[in-house]
């Protein structure tokens, strides 16, 4: 019993362990990248609002004007990013529906949720997620597209074009680049019965490894973004809600505390629409 036991038990496999590491590092990534963007769209429609009540005020200072052209402008390139991700996306669906890659792989891209392309690109930027993949052509597209658009878990067992498309997504949502869509393009399949000898696994295993860590990092990254982001938002929340009672009044005739409440109320609004367009940038300083 005890010699049948030790036969059928499941020894550990490090592949697998190492792709388990890998899907909880990006999903844990994905996640935060989804909050980020839903806390910096909330934000855009808190700084509509304050500028309403800032422009119903009467004779309020000249520098209001000066604050609010450079936050409109935070505001203009991260709504452009985002109108950025939506037309590539759809670009991104109708080369895949065009590719030879077939109707699986055309319906995974033409499922992605919008959500995923729009917070990659306002996390990282056209500058680092590379070449968009409108410009791109063929199957290279479609598997761009899965890259990108965050088909982040890997499939440890089964196969087919949902196990290749997840696979995609090695490169981390970063990664992929005219450069990389060869890497993209052609490394085997993650399942047992698909490497052709054991090199090709190691090499599988260690690529997997080496993209974990990154994602750990953007991972980190992405938090802190998030917590200054969410920090800075429920700051001008209160300083929105203090300073209501002045819509429509004119501001030399308001007592020095309520004109000193409107001014933090400005400065709020400008340390949060900056934080609007923090990227992350491979290889260099988020700017």
């Amino acid at each position: 019993m005890e010699t049948a036991e030790r036969r059928t038990a499941k020894k550990p496999d490090p592949y697998e362990a190492a792709i388990a590491e890998y899907n909880g590092a990006f999903t844990a990534m994905n996640d935060k990248g989804l909050s980020l963007l839903r806390q910096r769209e909330r934000s855009t429609d808190l700084i509509e609002f304050v500028e309403l009540l800032v422009n119903s005020i009467a004779n309020t200072p000249k520098s209001f004007g000066t604050d609010f052209d450079e936050i409109d402008i935070h505001k203009a390139q991260f709504l452009a990013a985002e109108e950025f991700a939506r037309k590539d996306l759809d670009a991104a669906r109708k080369s895949a529906a065009g590719t030879t890659a077939g109707f699986a792989a055309g319906a995974a891209v033409a499922s992605m949720a919008p959500t995923a392309a729009l917070w990659v690109a306002t996390t990282f930027g056209t500058a680092s997620t590379g070449t968009a993949i409108s410009t791109l052509s063929g199957a290279v597209a479609t598997n761009a597209a899965l890259a990108w658009l965050g088909g982040g878990a890997v499939a440890a067992g089964g196969g087919g074009t949902a196990a290749g498309g997840a696979l995609l997504a090695l490169a981390g949502p970063i990664g992929w680049t005219v450069a990389g869509t060869t890497l993209l393009a052609s490394i085997a399949l993650f399942t047992r019965n698909k490497f052709e000898n054991r090199e090709a696994k190691n090499k599988a295993l260690t690529s997997v490894k080496q993209n974990t860590m990154p994602i750990k990092g953007i991972d980190a990254r992405i938090d802190d973004f998030l917590r200054r982001t969410t920090s800075l938002r429920e700051l001008l929340v209160q300083s929105y809600s203090q300073t209501l009672r002045c819509f429509g009044t004119d501001f030399l005739a308001l007592p020095a505390p309520q004109q000193s409440q409107l001014v933090a109320l400005v400065n709020n609004t400008k340390a949060c629409a900056a934080l609007l367009n923090k990227r992350i940038e491979q290889g260099a300083e988020d700017e």
